[in-house]
């Protein structure tokens, strides 16, 4: 196997013989240590990326999956509002993941047919949601377990709203 070096100095050589050369034609007059400097700098980076890029395999990168990630029609807010209350049922300890988001859906629904929040006008929003949907969504702890039946009929009220 010959060595491809002696090939690229000698086109180094000329690459930088006809750069000098037409400087000086032009009118210019070129430093010759400079311009060896730049022309064989730029030529190592060229080469080092060719012979790296010549080594290494193209990447292959793999197809896109054909199975949906979620199923078509699925509601990605309804799939977390079923997490948040197979956690809150089956969860050692209560937290306020499913109260705070109950919380969100009735102010949605407030704003979307009322105009009003439950923190900007919480006598309001009280007398719409009613005592037993304003009693579940307390704002600090502890919160109360819910069943799945008073889940249910919560979020029927909220629907109702």
């Amino acid at each position: 196997m010959t060595s491809r070096w002696p090939g690229r100095i000698a086109l180094t050589f000329v690459l930088w013989l006809g750069i000098a050369v037409a400087a000086w034609i032009l009118g210019n007059r070129p430093q010759p240590g400079l311009l060896a400097l730049y022309v064989g700098v730029g030529a190592a980076v060229v080469w080092l990326f060719l012979d790296v890029s010549a080594d290494s395999e193209p990447s292959s990168w793999p197809m896109a999956r054909e199975d949906p990630v979620r199923v078509p029609g699925e509601d990605p807010r309804l799939d977390r509002l079923r997490r948040l209350v197979a956690h809150h049922l089956d969860g050692r300890e209560v937290g306020d993941a499913l109260h705070r988001r109950l919380g969100e859906l009735a102010d949605q629904r407030l704003v979307a047919r009322y105009g009003i929040t439950r923190e900007a006008d919480p006598g309001r929003a009280a007398a719409l949601m009613g005592p037993e949907l304003t009693s579940a969504l307390p704002s600090r702890p502890p919160y109360p377990r819910l069943t799945a039946a008073r889940i249910e009929q919560l979020l029927q009220r909220i629907e109702d709203l």
